[in-house]
């Protein structure tokens, strides 16, 4: 009768062990549940009962994809994974591109309204037309000079913009270099007024520019984050599977 229990016993064993090994190879099976043997030698009970195969046989997550997720859209990396906190990245790159976008229409606002006083207040001498001029380089000299006699333009450049002057100077300068104006202490407001405006602008689209560069830094950073989390969440399910199976079979015969 002794001997008769204890090959019982080992068939069982073999039958739960062979259980475990096929419940392994379905990647969406059912929990296991605890049971009881009852025999001569006493109550063999499972050790770990609250183990169950969905937290066994949860699928991996790839951290390259988590990767790409974040890189294109931060946030959806953390997300694909089950980190909930993913919506701060998405947030964060929702506010830095809409400020980034507040600010250069602002920017863009300023410009045009220090380039709207050099068209209404710049007089050319002779022939001249603003739309020959570098919306750039020649606006800006504009606001920096009283008139067209001053060092920094070519030959070239001065055949492009032609000559000109402030309209609020006195108009015998308007041959005078801007050196010799200066000394005699004479601005134009006008000009102060679009330099300042130019200033602002230009301040402005460096903020923006700052915004922008966070919110690339923003996608780089999540998807950097992603990746590690998928891996660290990816080592943790690993490990699992290895800890239940010391446990599953722990089981406490009383004789």
């Amino acid at each position: 009768m002794r001997f008769n229990t204890k090959i019982l016993i080992f068939v069982l064993l073999l039958s739960l062990s062979s259980g475990v090994c096929l419940a392994s190879d379905v990647p969406r099976a059912e929990p296991f549940t605890a049971f009881y043997l009852e025999s001569a030698l006493g109550n063999p009970t499972l050790a770990n009962e609250s183990l169950t195969a969905p937290q066994v046989l949860q699928p991996r997550k790839s951290p390259n994809e988590a990767f790409l997720y974040s890189l294109v859209i931060p946030g959806m990396g953390q997300l694909y994974t089950g980190a909930k906190y993913g919506y701060l990245y998405t947030a964060a790159e929702v506010g830095f591109l809409a400020t980034f976008f507040i600010l250069r229409s602002s920017a863009t606002n300023t410009r045009d309204d220090y380039r709207d006083i050099v068209r209404e207040n710049v007089i050319f001498i002779g022939a001249g037309s603003f739309e020959d001029w570098d919306p750039i380089e020649d606006f800006e000299h504009a606001t920096q000079y009283e008139t067209w006699n001053h060092v920094y333009d070519s030959e070239a450049t001065r055949t492009r913009t032609g000559k000109w002057y402030w309209n609020d100077i006195d108009p015998n300068l308007k041959n005078e270099k801007h050196g010799d104006i200066e000394n005699k202490g004479i601005s134009s407001k006008h000009r102060l007024e679009a330099f300042d405006l130019r200033q602002q602008a230009n301040d402005t689209f460096e903020r923006a520019r700052f915004f922008l560069g966070l919110a690339i830094l923003n996608h780089v950073v999540s998807a950097v984050e992603a990746r590690i989390t998928t891996k660290r969440i990816n080592a943790r399910l690993e490990s699992t599977p290895a800890q239940a199976k010391t446990r599953m079979f722990d089981i406490d015969i009383q004789t």
